[in-house]
C-alpha cells in the first residue's frame, strides 16, 4: 500500500465554464483509512478518477510514496477501484471473480485468503453463484472483495459502495470493511455524500465543495472545531445552527444582545486547511503564523451546535435570546427524563437544540449559548479567538 499526496491538483473538463477540481492539497498515510464527503457535483468521482489515471493529467501532482504517477497509465499505478455499480467477470463464479486479482499466488495462499474474506463479507454461500444469481448488495460486494484481495494494490478506490444496501445493513458492511481495512492495512479512500458513512468508517475526512476541499481532520474535528462555514452546517445530524451577528468594539452581538467578549483573536485563511490537510503538527504552524490577520469588527455568522445551547421558559438572563419555540421531538429518555429535539425560530430561521425537553411547550421562550463554545464565521471562513 501506498501514500498518496496531492499537490495543486485542478482538473477541468473540456467546454467547461469553471473548473471541477481547484487546488487540491492532501496527504493520506500509508493504511489510512479516508473519506471524500461531500455533496453531489462537489468533485468526488473526478477525483477519483484522476487517482486511478481513468481521467487524463491535469495540473498539480499526484504521488504514490512521493513518485509521481500523474503521467502514468492505470495498470501502472497498482490502483483497484469499485464503482457505485459493481463490474464483475459475468462468466466467473464469486470464487472466481475474488481469486481473478490473485491468480499469481500459489493455490493454498490464494484459497485461504479468498475464504477468508467471502466469509467475512458474507459471501460464503454464494462462492460458486455466478453474477447473474446475486443479489445487488451481494455483488458489490463481491467487487469490493476482489478489490481487497489484489496482491500488489497501491490504493483502494471505492465510489459510493454501499449505496445499493438497505440501511439496516449498511452499519454491519461498513464495520466489516473498516475491520477488513484496517487488517490489511489498506490504504482505503471511500468517496460518500452520507455523513454517517464517512464519519463512522474514516479515520481522517475531506470535506470537498465546489472542487475545493475546505477541511480535512478527524471525525470529533470537524464537529467540534469546523475550519468552515459549509462544514459547520454540513457536518452533523443535524447541522451546526448559524445566525447573524457582529463582532462591534472586542464584543460579539445578536442585533442589540450581547453574547460574549471577544478581545483579540486570527482569521483562519482558506490556505490554513491545506496545512492541517497534510496531518504535519510543523506545517499548520506554519502555514497558521503566515495567515494570520487582526481579527476587526464587522459582519460575522455565529455557528452552535444544537449540543452547545439550551431553550428554557424560564426568565431570560440578560446574555440569552428571545425565541419562539416551534415544537419538541422525544428522540430517547434519561433516569426518566424525555431528551430530544427543540424547533425554535429567532431571526426568521429556525434553530435545533439537543436537550431535556422538560416541560416545554410551543410559545415564547428563552435562547441561552455557551459563549466559551461558540464558532464564528466571516466569508464562509473560521474566525479564532484568542486562546
Amino acid at each position: 500500500m501506498a501514500e498518496l499526496r496531492l499537490d495543486a491538483l485542478s482538473f477541468a473538463y473540456p467546454g467547461a465554464d469553471a473548473a471541477t477540481l481547484s487546488d487540491l492539497t492532501l496527504t493520506v498515510e500509508r493504511g489510512e483509512a479516508h473519506a471524500l464527503l461531500g455533496s453531489s457535483g462537489a468533485g468526488k468521482t473526478t477525483l477519483l478518477n484522476l487517482l486511478s489515471g481513468l481521467l487524463p493529467a491535469a495540473p498539480g501532482q499526484i504521488y504514490f510514496d512521493g513518485r509521481d504517477v500523474g503521467a502514468r497509465a492505470p495498470y501502472e499505478r497498482r490502483v483497484t477501484q469499485v464503482f457505485q455499480f459493481p463490474v464483475l467477470y459475468d462468466a466467473m463464479t464469486v470464487a472466481e471473480n475474488l481469486a481473478f486479482p490473485m491468480r499469481k499466488l500459489p493455490v493454498a495462499e490464494r484459497q485461504g485468503r479468498l475464504r477468508d474474506v467471502a466469509e467475512r463479507l458474507g459471501l460464503g454461500a454464494a462462492l460458486e453463484r455466478k453474477p447473474r444469481q446475486l443479489t445487488l448488495v451481494e455483488k458489490q460486494l463481491t467487487a469490493i472483495g476482489k478489490a481487497l484481495l489484489r496482491p500488489d494494490v497501491a490504493l483502494v478506490l471505492l465510489d459510493e459502495p454501499l449505496t445499493a444496501a438497505e440501511p439496516e445493513h449498511k452499519w454491519r458492511l461498513r464495520q466489516t470493511l473498516k475491520a477488513l481495512q484496517h487488517e490489511l492495512e489498506a490504504t482505503m479512500i471511500y468517496v460518500t455524500h452520507d455523513q454517517t458513512e464517512a464519519l463512522t468508517f474514516a479515520d481522517r475526512v475531506s470535506v470537498l465543495h465546489e472542487g475545493r476541499i475546505l477541511q480535512t481532520g478527524t471525525p470529533a474535528a470537524l464537529v467540534a472545531d469546523p475550519a468552515h462555514e459549509h462544514v459547520g452546517y454540513f457536518v452533523g445530524s443535524p447541522g451546526m445552527n448559524l445566525l447573524d451577528g457582529e463582532i462591534r468594539g472586542g464584543a460579539l452581538m445578536i442585533g442589540a444582545q450581547t453574547i460574549g467578549v471577544q478581545a483579540a483573536g486570527t482569521l483562519e485563511s482558506g490556505a490554513l486547511d491545506a496545512g492541517a490537510a497534510t496531518g504535519s503538527d510543523q506545517a499548520r504552524a506554519d502555514v497558521a503564523e503566515s495567515e494570520r490577520v487582526a481579527l476587526s469588527d464587522g459582519n460575522c455568522r455565529i455557528g452552535f451546535r444544537p449540543e452547545w445551547a439550551r431553550i428554557t421558559q424560564e426568565v431570560p438572563a440578560e446574555t440569552s435570546l428571545s425565541v419562539e419555540v416551534l415544537r419538541t421531538r422525544t428522540l430517547a429518555t434519561d433516569r426518566g427524563e424525555a431528551v430530544g429535539l427543540v424547533t425554535a425560530v429567532f431571526q426568521g430561521r429556525e434553530i435545533v437544540t439537543r436537550q431535556p425537553l422538560g416541560r416545554l411547550a410551543p410559545g415564547r421562550a428563552a435562547l441561552q449559548l455557551d459563549a466559551d463554545r461558540l464558532c464564528l464565521f466571516r466569508d464562509g471562513r473560521r474566525l479564532k479567538r484568542a486562546g
